[in-house]
């Protein structure tokens, strides 16, 4: 085995906080900013977790193994098989080199996290994923369980519709899309990104509204009755409310005011130069509710987190009206 020679640094510890107690939880997320991500703990070699991707190899198989692994299902056992009787002992193996000669005793483990069919990274921990296999459990790979992280699939305040239209538009991206046939997937992509914004523009009110929670409404408004006055740094959602018990008083109709609570809102649009956001409870959208921006809901609920995965794959972005310019060669 090729010795390695590794830098390395002293630190001194500067603080132990006790987050709270738990009960047989033993998991660490600690990680060194590094190319490596590597350190040592009292005399334990640590490394952060990493992705191995399988896809190309399969392509290098033999045109024997080709037909022996010629579905997911089977290339989800030859992974299987593949890390328990070969990285696990591999692993073991390099970790013992290293130990022994120092006077260590290795307590390395190799463990399969998680097997996914494919996956889409924006960022650190911004990521989509296609799992079929999470700790001993096994998950259908015609049906994958889609598991997002920090991205707009996943938060509470997106229309159900939203979500709904970004999880399927998602799915081709991770299943459907191949470099070398980028035009045509665009083509068909933007097709049924027209379907779904014809279905969203037919949807109700209630329907296309994100949902969330009223906090500290009388720090940030200073007037709701004669006139809309917020001080700064007024949240979306105190914004939105205010506006209705604003819209309530002129209506004469003080007894619908609302103060915290779960509310629905969205982006209106009164006139040009007349825009914001209206909120109001949830399933009772007043009649003298201002006229909503289906355009503004539309790009920031399903064209703006979309967009996000088309530039991590180097694809062409998708404008509000889903039309999109394509090479012609």
């Amino acid at each position: 085995m090729e010795n390695i020679n590794l830098d390395y640094e002293f630190e001194d510890l500067v603080e132990v906080t006790q987050l709270d107690d738990f009960e047989d939880e033993y998991v660490y997320d600690i990680e060194v900013n590094d190319n490596s991500h590597t350190f040592i703990a009292n005399d334990i070699l640590i490394h952060n977790s990493v992705y191995v991707t399988f896809g190309t190899l399969f392509q290098a198989f033999t045109p024997e193994y080709q037909e022996r692994y010629n579905d997911d299902d089977k290339k989800r056992a030859w992974i299987m098989n593949f890390c328990v009787n070969h990285m696990d002992i591999q692993n073991r193996q390099w970790a013992e080199n290293i130990y022994k000669p120092r006077f260590g005793q290795s307590i390395h483990k190799f463990e399969l996290e998680t097997i996914q069919k494919a996956g889409l990274f924006i960022a650190k921990k911004h990521n989509i994923k296609g799992v079929v296999w999470n700790k001993g459990k096994m998950i259908p790979c015609d049906k994958p369980k889609l598991e997002a992280t920090g991205i707009e699939l996943v938060k509470s305040t997106t229309p159900k519709i939203a979500r709904d239209i970004q999880t399927d538009l998602i799915l081709m991206l991770l299943y459907d899309y191949e470099p070398e046939n980028a035009n045509e997937f665009m083509l068909l992509f933007n097709s049924k990104l027209a379907e779904y914004r014809k279905k969203f523009y037919k949807s109700g009110v209630e329907d296309i509204s994100q949902s969330v929670g009223i906090g500290n409404y009388k720090k940030y408004v200073k007037d709701d009755t004669n006139s809309l006055l917020l001080y700064s740094r007024c949240p979306v959602s105190v914004h939105s409310i205010a506006r209705y018990n604003y819209m309530a008083h002129k209506n004469g109709q003080d007894n619908l005011k609302t103060y915290s609570g779960k509310i629905k809102y969205y982006n209106m649009r009164i006139n040009r130069n007349t825009t914001g956001y209206f909120g109001y409870p949830s399933g009772e959208l007043p009649s003298w509710a201002p006229p909503v921006d289906k355009l503004t809901q539309w790009q920031k609920n399903v064209i703006d987190p979309i967009n996000r995965f088309l530039i991590a794959l180097q694809l062409p972005l998708v404008g509000s009206t889903g039309v999109q310019q394509l090479s012609l060669f």
